[in-house]
């Protein structure tokens, strides 16, 4: 990761714990977008993912869709299209250097709100498998997140 990447994650990190003074996911003034923080590893827990993304800026988590495994940290973002089934973890937190991360959720009328305005074709893809996706971070998406 670039310095001025990581220079931006720090940014983004002051801003979780400004908002997040305590363990959770705290939900912020915008509705669909959540501050979370964590001071520990984490036992697996069962849950369900909305539409929604996920920027990690300090720490680790994996994730389990059936038998596949996904880990991202602050160097990765997770996307979920559709509601999916996972077990999670978080894999690196301490009181020192807590797991931070932003989720900003999607609707199921938002996400086909863009689709249908975008000058977007989509066409399906044979080798789609699932619903979810980590994939490496990028300054305009860090940038985004800032904003």
């Amino acid at each position: 990761m670039s310095e001025e990447l990581r220079e931006r994650q720090n940014e983004l990190s002051r801003l979780i714990e400004i908002h997040s003074l305590q363990n959770g996911a705290l939900k912020s003034e915008i509705p669909s977008l959540s501050f979370i923080r964590y001071d520990r590893v984490s036992e697996p827990g069962y849950g369900v993912y909305n539409p929604s993304f996920c920027l990690i800026t300090q720490g680790s988590k994996e994730v389990f869709l059936a038998d596949e495994r996904f880990e991202y940290g602050p160097s990765n973002y997770l996307i979920t299209s559709m509601n999916v089934p996972v077990v999670g973890k978080l894999i690196t937190a301490s009181p020192d250097a807590p797991f931070l991360s932003i989720k900003l959720e999607f609707t199921h009328h938002e996400i086909l709100e863009v689709l249908n305005q975008a000058p977007v074709r989509v066409r399906p893809k044979e080798t789609a498998a699932r619903a979810l996706f980590v994939g490496q971070i990028e300054s305009p998406l860090l940038d985004a997140s800032l904003r």
